[in-house]
């Protein structure tokens, strides 16, 4: 698929965009599966179609079989979209019709979280430090830990910044 509208309109290169569009596909096959419709404002809708089993004939060798039930995805556009393609004389569509966009200012960069420098206590009574982003892993709700500006050690279950960490413990 050719991205290079979506990239101009945005400022995203064509990996982010395809990424993107990875994801669109994959949200909206999981949601089908889910039984959901996937509706995207004045565009259209995903929904299923649930196929009976049905009497058909198998086209090589003219016999008849029983095809297998099954769900076809599906997608209806809303009127609205349909009107606006719509190709018509009148001067005042034609300035709607989609033009290369003007440039998009670049997207500034993402500032570096800082991240803190945490003591772990370990079972052998020495202590580790670890930035931050290092902690996954490391520590467990029961794990001593203990960071500047902190009064006293305490159970990482009892930092509530550290939750985030010990989700999956």
């Amino acid at each position: 698929m050719d991205t290079t509208y979506i990239q101009n309109s945005t400022g995203f290169s064509e990996a982010t965009v395809e990424a993107v569009l990875d994801s669109l596909r994959a949200f909206v096959q999981l949601e089908l599966r889910s039984g959901n419709e996937v509706k995207i404002s004045d565009f259209g809708v995903f929904y299923r179609k649930e196929l009976p089993e049905r009497q058909s004939r198998n086209p090589r060798t003219g016999e008849s079989i029983i095809a297998k039930a099954k769900t076809k995805p599906k997608f209806r556009f809303y009127d609205s979209f349909e009107k606006m393609i719509q190709d018509t004389t009148d001067s005042s569509s034609a300035s709607k019709s989609p033009q290369t966009p003007p440039p998009v200012p670049p997207v500034p960069p993402v500032p570096p979280i800082p991240s803190k420098t945490w003591h772990i206590a370990k079972p052998d009574g020495k202590t580790e430090m670890a930035l931050q982003s290092e902690l996954k892993g490391k520590i467990t709700p029961d794990t001593l830990i203990w960071t500047e500006g902190q009064e006293s050690w305490k159970a990482a279950s009892d930092i509530a910044e550290l939750s985030y960490l010990l989700q999956a413990a």
